[in-house]
């Protein structure tokens, strides 16, 4: 009968121990939960906050006529650091030039926040400027000006 007590005592010991260590537990979790729930918080603010940023951008389509093989665009919009390759329009219509090669339709669409920005083409690796769109020349460059409108993109030419 003693055996049995102490068995009992024993099991009596070990069942509190295991409440105290579920306590411990619930308590760990709980506060990992928290911990869990402010930076999801957090991140729905971050989100928010890019959506915001991405919200103003425009879609803008570039287009250029000239009779290059590699047509790219480069400008004010992301600090002339990277060419933007323009597509070739296959159905567009070739316009006769003085010289042996027919003139193309190349575009590309960016999307730019409203602002006014200069850009230049780079054909066949030569930088030029679309003569029939509005140019600007300051520090030595000339280029085209782009102007990206608040309420709407507006078509580049």
């Amino acid at each position: 009968m003693c055996q049995k007590e102490m068995e009992l005592s024993e099991l009596k010991k070990q069942i509190e121990d295991e409440k105290l260590a579920l306590v411990n537990l619930r308590a760990r979790v709980k506060t990992e939960l928290g911990d869990i729930q402010r930076t999801i918080a957090d991140k729905d603010a971050e989100l928010r906050v890019a959506k915001e940023y991405l919200n103003g951008l425009k879609e803008v389509h570039i287009n250029y006529t000239t009779n290059g093989q590699v047509v790219e665009v480069a400008g004010s919009f992301n600090g002339w650091q990277h060419k933007i390759r323009m597509d070739l329009h296959h159905s567009s219509e070739c316009i006769d030039s003085p010289a042996s090669r027919k003139l193309v339709l190349w575009s590309t669409v960016l999307w730019l926040y409203p602002g006014i920005y200069e850009i230049k083409f780079i054909v066949d690796g030569h930088w030029e400027v679309d003569p029939g769109q509005e140019i600007i020349t300051g520090g030595g460059f000339t280029n085209n000006v782009l102007i990206v409108d608040g309420g709407h993109a507006l078509m580049y030419m």
